[in-house]
């Protein structure tokens, strides 16, 4: 009798394990994963809401692919199979909406310029000290997005009565180098390669505060960076859904709080 009882809880116990395993495979077969393109001033804080994210919504996967907003551009136009497109300027995502590739884009978020300086150079304390003779300078090439608004500040100082009138040819004069994502102008300025650099004040935080420090430039000669995000046309039922899902999120309360935390406004 005791062998019995035995026999019976090892089969109740084999049972409870073929079940559990394919109750397992079944969440993850259900499992849906979207794929977000994002700008790649985006990086820190789309990496943090896909935490929340996924935390939230068991079975909805993120999967990221951050680079700048023209190559995301030509990846989607080209092909590439995507769910969620989210620019740091408005001209690309008017492009696809041209071409009846977005659904209902909206804007999300907001960023301003500012003047990243390697910490050793100390003499960088204004943005004109940006044109002093030997300072060598690395912005992002006008094909991004971050490039044009900083052409855009350019030609604000016209009005700026603390610069010369010949500001910009000056500024201009002393790049080296034109990158094409935001990133890479961070990553010069770290290495040293440049004394300064031209980037969103967001992409200044604790992962390189140590290598750069902020000049900020004034507000009535700046430009304001907006930042629209869409779900793109033709995706499955089951893709739009989960899509929507993310959106509703990043427009959360929740959400939110995690943009200002990075310097975002709306």
């Amino acid at each position: 009798m005791k062998a019995f009882i035995i026999a019976l809880i090892l089969l109740v116990v084999v049972i409870a394990s073929y079940q559990f395993a394919n109750n397992s495979k079944e969440v993850v077969a259900e499992a849906t994963t979207i794929r977000v393109m994002a700008a790649a001033s985006l990086t820190e804080v789309f990496n943090d809401l896909t935490v929340g994210f996924e935390e939230k919504y068991d079975g909805i996967n993120l999967e990221l692919n951050y680079a700048g907003s023209q190559a995301l551009y030509s990846q989607i136009k080209s092909g590439v199979s995507a769910d969620i497109f989210a620019s740091a300027n408005i001209k690309y995502m008017n492009q696809l909406k041209d071409t009846d590739m977005v659904l209902n884009p909206s804007i999300f978020a907001h960023n301003k310029l500012v003047v990243a300086v390697s910490k050793g150079n100390a003499d960088i304390q204004s943005i004109d000290d940006l044109v002093r003779e030997g300072v060598k300078l690395v912005i992002a090439d006008e094909s991004v997005p971050v490039g044009r608004y900083t052409m855009k500040m350019l030609d604000k100082q016209v009005d700026n009565p603390k610069v010369s009138k010949d500001y910009k040819e000056k500024f201009l004069n002393s790049v080296v180098s034109k990158e094409l994502d935001v990133k890479s102008v961070v990553a010069k300025v770290e290495l040293g390669e440049a004394d300064a650099g031209i980037v969103y004040k967001t992409d200044i935080n604790a992962s390189n505060l140590e290598k750069v420090r902020v000049v900020d430039i004034a507000d009535e000669y700046n430009v304001i960076a907006t930042y629209p995000i869409s779900l793109l046309k033709g995706l499955t039922e089951k893709h739009q859904e989960a899509a929507e899902r993310f959106l509703d999120y990043l427009y959360s309360k929740e959400g939110e709080e995690v943009l200002e935390a990075h310097g975002f406004t709306k």
